[in-house]
C-alpha cells in the first residue's frame, strides 16, 4: 500500500525548505511542481500544481485569499470531493508520495477522511518572523499587519487542534529546530512514522541557504508587545512549542530604547487594547524591528497610492470629456430633432388630408 506524507504549515513558515529536504530524500512530491520565483523561493516551492490549484479554487469559491480569518472553515462540495479523489488516484502507483501546500492546513479533516492512513508533518515559525516575511513579499495588503497575525493564528490553531486529536499520525516541529537538529529530527520521524529517509546534515547543507530562512533574534520587548497585541497568537505559539518533537530556545537580544519606550507607553493603556490600538502598536513594532522594510513598504504604498490617484483622475477626466461631448451632441441634435418632428407631423397631416380623414384648409 502506498504511504502518504502531508507537509504543511502557515505560509512563510519554512515549509518549502522542509519539502525540499524530503524531495531530496526520495518522497515523490508531484510530477509537476510550481516553478521557482526569483525573490520569492528562488530554490523552488516544491508544491504539486494540482494540489495548489485545488486549494486555491476552494478558497476563491468561498471568497477567500491566503490570509484567512480565524472563523474560516472548509466543507467540501461533492464536486470537490470527486476532484480530490481523482488527484489521489493519479498518485497511487508511487510507494511513498505526498504533497506540500500551506493551504492544506485549512482542509485537514477533509484530507484525513480521504486518506486515513496518511501521516502529517506540521511546520511552524514564530509569528513575528512569519509576519515580517509576509511583508517582505508584499503579502500584507497596505499596512494591515494584524491581518497577517490573524492568519497565522487561524492556520496554526488548525494544526494544533488536529495534532491534539490525532497525535499518532502527526509530527509537529519548528522549522528552525528541524533544520538545526536534522539528524535528531530524522530519528524522531523514523520512530514515529517508521520512515527510513536520508535526512542528514549533508543533505541539508547541500540545499540550505541561511538567508532564505532567517532566524532573527527577538527583543524581549517584542514578546511583551505581541502578548498585548495578539495574546491568542502568543498562547498558541507556546502550545506549539510544548508539543514539538524537537525542543529549541528563542534567541533573545537586548531591547532598544525605542522599544522600551513603546512597552512603557502600552503598559499605561487600559486593557484589553481595542482593535485600533492593537493595529497601531503592531505597525510601530514592525517599524522598530525592521526599519528598512517599513520604509520600503511606506515608499511602495505612496507609489501605489499615487498611481491609483493618477488613474482615478484620468478616469474622471475621461468621464468629464465624454459628458461634454454628449452634452454638445445633445445641444446640436435637439433643434434638428425638433425640426424633423415638425416635418414628420406635417407629412402625416397632409397624408390624412389627402385621404379625406382631415378636412382641407
Amino acid at each position: 500500500m502506498p504511504r502518504v506524507l502531508v507537509i504543511t504549515g502557515m505560509h512563510r513558515s519554512g515549509t518549502s525548505l522542509v519539502a525540499s529536504l524530503f524531495h531530496k530524500a526520495g518522497v515523490h512530491l508531484g510530477a509537476q511542481l510550481l516553478a521557482p520565483q526569483q525573490g520569492n523561493n528562488p530554490l523552488g516551492f516544491f508544491e504539486d500544481v494540482e494540489f495548489i490549484q485545488f486549494h486555491t479554487d476552494a478558497l476563491q469559491a468561498r471568497g477567500q485569499e491566503i490570509l484567512v480569518t480565524r472563523d474560516f472553515s472548509f466543507h467540501a462540495t461533492d464536486a470537490e470531493t470527486q476532484r480530490a479523489r481523482a488527484i489521489i488516484a493519479a498518485r497511487a502507483a508511487y510507494p511513498l508520495w505526498g504533497w506540500k501546500d500551506p493551504r492544506t492546513t485549512l482542509c485537514l479533516d477533509f484530507w484525513r477522511a480521504l486518506l486515513p492512513d496518511a501521516r502529517y508533518l506540521f511546520v511552524y515559525r514564530h509569528p513575528l518572523d512569519v509576519l515580517l516575511s509576509l511583508a517582505r513579499r508584499s503579502q500584507v495588503v497596505g499596512f494591515d499587519f494584524y491581518a497577517g497575525l490573524e492568519a497565522w493564528y487561524a492556520y496554526n490553531r488548525a494544526l494544533l487542534v488536529f495534532a491534539q486529536q490525532y497525535p499518532e499520525i502527526t509530527v509537529v516541529s519548528s522549522s528552525y529546530a528541524l533544520v538545526e537538529q536534522i539528524e535528531a529530527f530524522n530519528a524522531a520521524l523514523a520512530q514515529k512514522f517508521d520512515l527510513s529517509l536520508s535526512l542528514n546534515a549533508a543533505v541539508r547543507d547541500e540545499i540550505f541557504q541561511a538567508e532564505l530562512l532567517s532566524r532573527p533574534p527577538h527583543p524581549r520587548a517584542a514578546q511583551t508587545l505581541l502578548e498585548k497585541i495578539h495574546p491568542d497568537a502568543m498562547q498558541l505559539y507556546d502550545a506549539l512549542q510544548a508539543c514539538t518533537v524537537l525542543k529549541h530556545a528563542e534567541p533573545l537580544v537586548q531591547d532598544t530604547p525605542e522599544q522600551n519606550a513603546l512597552v512603557q507607553f502600552v503598559a499605561q493603556l487600559p486593557t484589553p487594547l481595542n482593535q485600533g490600538q492593537r493595529r497601531a502598536i503592531l505597525e510601530i513594532l514592525v517599524a522598530l524591528t525592521d526599519g528598512a522594510l517599513y520604509e520600503r513598504l511606506a515608499r511602495e504604498h505612496v507609489e501605489k497610492t499615487t498611481a491609483l490617484e493618477i488613474q482615478r483622475r484620468a478616469w474622471e477626466r475621461t468621464a468629464h470629456e465624454r459628458a461634454e461631448i454628449i452634452r454638445d451632441q445633445s445641444a446640436w441634435a435637439a433643434p434638428r430633432l425638433k425640426y424633423l418632428e415638425t416635418l414628420e407631423a406635417n407629412r402625416i397631416v397632409r397624408a390624412l388630408t389627402r385621404l379625406g380623414i382631415l378636412p382641407r384648409g
